[in-house]
């Protein structure tokens, strides 16, 4: 059992670098430009910002596992994650389009307008920082290595409907993804929707304050 998970790792840790990591890392400095941007347009205009920022938490409101507590939030928020990250992958089955893009756009344009918000009530930096950080440096890249994972698909399929692919290159790519998303995102997701759920409200309580 041991020997077929460590082969199992080994060839999604080789299938990163030698397809991925590019796409990750492009994947990456999208979403940290598109989150800037966005926090820049929001702080332009405050009144719209918290229009949208009402409309979000209303949707929020409406993701029943939020209510729960303890272990019940922590599992919510796992799966939570693990679905919308595997529909992110998922989407990269319609070539061409590299709809995952539009998912790691939309998650950008969230995170743009909480911090924009923070700062225009008077919240502060900090405290956006201090309430993200802490699971977000866990959450943010699995979130972008989600949807690597379904541009990569993308281009593969996108590759295989133009006859350029190689044989046998759209069948190791799906292998691949697949070896990333189960040994790599799951655990990823799982860890931070803990430190999420029981480690941030305590750091957030303890250098913010009330």
């Amino acid at each position: 059992m041991k020997e077929f998970f460590m082969t199992q790792w080994n060839g999604a840790e080789t299938y990163f670098e030698k397809h991925l990591k590019p796409t990750f890392f492009f994947c990456l400095t999208f979403f940290v430009v598109m989150s800037i941007l966005n926090t820049l347009l929001f702080l332009s205009d405050p009144g719209l910002s918290q229009s949208y920022f009402n409309e979000l938490q209303a949707l929020f409101n409406q993701k029943e596992f939020l209510d729960g507590t303890g272990v019940d939030l922590w599992l919510g928020i796992f799966l939570n994650n693990v679905i919308a990250s595997g529909i992110s992958s998922l989407l990269g089955v319609v070539p061409f389009l590299f709809l995952p893009m539009f998912s790691l756009a939309s998650n950008a344009i969230i995170i743009g307008l909480i911090g924009a918000v923070y700062q225009t009530n008077g919240i502060g930096w900090f405290a956006f920082l201090v309430g993200v950080l802490p699971h977000g440096m866990i959450e943010i890249p699995a979130l972008v290595l989600g949807v690597t994972l379904g541009v990569h698909l993308c281009l593969q399929l996108s590759k295989t409907v133009l006859r350029r692919s190689l044989k046998g290159e759209l069948k190791q790519a799906a292998i691949g993804c697949l070896r990333i998303y189960l040994l790599w995102l799951i655990p990823l997701f799982f860890l931070a929707a803990f430190i999420e759920t029981f480690m941030t409200p305590i750091i957030f309580g303890a250098v913010v304050p009330a």
